[in-house]
């Protein structure tokens, strides 16, 4: 298979975080059924803190921020998002 030209890119799904009293958007680079990749533009407290995540203004779900460095965290999902329903998001964001 020949070498891409150019790097795949993805539009990131916009998300409402709600963490230790705080609420504040956030962009999922990269989801999955069990959680996600994400960036704020505010610093996310410590590893490990329960979150409540609306995303795409039409899913809510429960987790909590398994690592984060400055912006960025992962964070793990309470329960799986159905595979159909991130595939949708993934083909508006395209």
């Amino acid at each position: 298979m020949p070498a891409r030209k150019t790097a795949r890119r993805s539009t990131p799904i916009g998300a409402l975080c709600d963490v230790d009293a705080r609420t504040f958007p956030i962009a999922i680079s990269d989801i999955t059924p069990d959680g996600c990749s994400c960036e704020a533009e505010c610093d996310w407290g410590e590893d490990g803190e329960f979150l409540h995540l609306t995303i795409a203004g039409s899913v809510e779900i429960n987790g909590r921020v398994l690592w984060h460095k400055g912006h960025r965290a992962s964070i793990g999902f309470f329960g799986q998002i159905h595979p159909a329903v991130i595939d949708q998001w993934k083909r508006r964001a395209a």
